[in-house]
């Protein structure tokens, strides 16, 4: 999958299928509207891409984090490959864009630079300076230029649930329901980077943690999860499973967030090596010991119980 940063590309990647919008999870209402564009594009024998936005606007109109990202770019650009996407503009969100008008970003961007042959939004689509785009506008000035083809893909809805939505998975993250979240995105949350040093407590007590500093972009509940572990190198062919903890390590009085993994019947030496931890299952709430051996013998409990609950089919 090629990727570009601006709306000039090579003239092969023009005239095609374009679904638009932020993507922030890929859930199951963002995978509606890509397979509506793939959908299209294979019918039309012509290539099709993905218009997204770096940072998040919502981001970028908070100016505070107290907002999560739920995919990682990197994951992000794996998911839309594997899904058969051409091609990824990723737009950079800032000043100059957000005063762009909505008439503009249609007549310039899209007809003018990328010669769109046809676009697929979400039903709740909005663009432009002070959000004064949406699918209303969009159909208004396809119908008046017949510049290109329109397609709005309806809410998708999951049973027992209320709208597939980021702001819906986020809220289940919070909340430590991380099953319920899974169910939007259609696979398991995750986060991504390097292992880093930490106090060695885990291996103290006997099991031995890779730790990440996640708190910049998790908002997760605080608390102890089943997860699957993906490393690199020598170790890229397998899934690992484990347990894993985010929060403030209240028995060891500290105070800034850090996700920590014990990661089942391993004990290479993973320093500075990137992972990936996907959330599975919530175990329990994160909380302050009297001692470190009760701490330890609540280690051994969460472990036992997950893998009571078979979980998981090896380790």
């Amino acid at each position: 999958m090629h990727i570009f940063r601006s709306f000039k590309i090579p003239k092969e990647f023009t005239h095609s299928t374009l679904a638009i919008g932020n993507f922030d999870g890929i859930h199951i209402g963002h995978q509606a509207v890509i397979k509506k564009a793939i959908s299209i594009a294979k019918k039309k024998k012509i290539k099709v891409g993905v218009l997204t936005f770096e940072p998040h606007p919502k981001c970028f109109f908070k100016k505070k984090y107290d907002y999560f990202r739920l995919t990682p770019f990197r994951e992000k650009v794996r998911i839309l490959s594997n899904m058969g996407i051409d091609f990824m503009i990723n737009i950079r969100f800032e000043e100059k864009f957000v005063k762009k008008s909505a008439f503009d970003f249609l007549q310039n961007d899209l007809v003018g630079k990328l010669k769109v042959n046809s676009v697929v939004t979400g039903y709740d689509f909005v663009f432009g300076n002070n959000r004064t785009g949406n699918v209303n506008l969009i159909n208004k000035f396809v119908l008046g230029t017949n510049k290109f083809k329109f397609f709005e893909v309806p809410e998708v809805k999951i049973k027992n649930m209320n709208i597939a939505s980021s702001s819906e998975i986020r809220n289940f993250l919070r909340e430590g329901e991380i099953q319920k979240a899974n169910r939007i995105l259609t696979r398991s949350w995750l986060v991504s980077g390097k292992v880093i040093g930490g106090d060695r407590n885990g291996r103290k007590i006997g099991f031995r943690t890779a730790n990440m500093r996640v708190h910049k972009f998790c908002n997760i509940r605080k608390g102890v999860y089943f997860v699957s572990i993906k490393l690199t190198g020598k170790h890229k062919d397998k899934t690992y499973f484990g347990i894993a903890n985010f929060g403030i390590k209240p028995t060891f009085d500290k105070v800034d967030p850090i996700l920590e993994t014990h990661i089942f019947n391993f004990c290479d030496d993973i320093y500075n090596q990137r992972i990936e931890i996907s959330f599975n299952k919530f175990i329990r709430a994160e909380k302050k010991f009297e001692s470190v051996e009760k701490l330890k013998d609540q280690i051994i409990k969460d472990i036992i119980q997950v893998k009571n609950d078979r979980l998981f089919k090896n380790n």
